[in-house]
């Protein structure tokens, strides 16, 4: 059922369709957040009631629902859950869409979209403007794999635990705490994967020799995963700043995420078949 969950929302999150809000608003889990909130209070009890409640009774229906029908409804729910969870619109389309315009030579066009849906502004053509970008989609794609890997480890409820976590995290700074180190810890494994997954589809040689004594460290920016990109595509030839040059960049950056997302749903179809 997980496998087939996944494989239903890559499909749809690739689909050219009018989705509705609650699929699409970029602070839907924040606006989740605000709702418990204004009920319960922040900090932690809010943690407790929003994030940690609802992923256990996800957990729990997992359990007990069976046979046909029960896996049926448990396919519905995950398949919403996670297009919830992951949005409706995928980061893939998006970059094919630059990608297109940047092709037509439409700077203007592509920037435009740029900010629409990375919220990256400035001038294409200019490097600081395209490694901006490129740190965008890159964290935007991590924070994709780590919820694959909870949706294919642990379920629909496992994804909601890591993605709202984060998202508590993010507007409750002051109060965080240990829900710091969790997420740290649910974030580590997928990070990590989706490193090794770099380096099978790319340089392999290479990108082990840039995270030798960096598989420990629990934080993988944006910053830092660029850099592996970047060792990973060793044999191609880098973005000096000029905007056909930074289109080369992107379209191998997104054809090496394409390849790990393959190597991914091959190794889903292993561990659910395995587990």
């Amino acid at each position: 059922m997980k496998f087939l969950v996944l494989i239903v929302v890559l499909g749809l999150r690739r689909l050219d369709i009018s989705w509705p809000h609650w699929l699409v608003d970029g602070q839907r889990h924040r606006a989740w957040l605000k709702q418990w909130g204004n009920r319960t209070g922040a900090g932690q009890w809010l943690w407790w009631l929003a994030v940690a409640l609802p992923a256990g009774v996800f957990m729990v229906l997992e359990c007990w629902l069976g046979g046909f029908w029960g896996q049926l409804v448990l396919l519905a729910l995950g398949i919403a859950l996670m297009l919830w969870l992951v949005g409706g619109q995928s980061e893939f389309r998006h970059v094919d869409e630059l990608l297109v315009r940047g092709r037509m030579n439409d700077p203007d066009g592509f920037a435009a979209l740029a900010q629409d849906e990375f919220a990256v502004t400035g001038t294409p053509g200019q490097g600081d403007y395209h490694q901006a970008l490129s740190q965008t989609i890159l964290e935007r794609e991590q924070q994709l794999f780590v919820a694959i890997f909870w949706l294919v480890v642990l379920g629909p409820g496992a994804a909601f635990l890591v993605v709202l976590n984060r998202a508590w995290l993010n507007l409750a700074q002051q109060d965080a705490g240990w829900q710091t180190t969790l997420d740290q810890l649910l974030c580590w494994p997928g990070r990590k994967l989706l490193v090794l997954s770099m380096a099978l589809a790319g340089d392999f040689t290479a990108v082990m020799d840039k995270m030798r004594g960096q598989w420990a460290n629990p934080d993988q920016q944006g910053e830092q995963l660029l850099a592996v990109v970047k060792v990973a595509l060793e044999d191609v030839q880098m973005s000096d700043g000029a905007f056909p040059s930074a289109l080369d960049e992107l379209e191998s950056m997104q054809g090496l995420l394409l390849r790990c997302v393959a190597i991914w749903l091959i190794l889903a179809a292993i561990w659910i078949i395995v587990a």
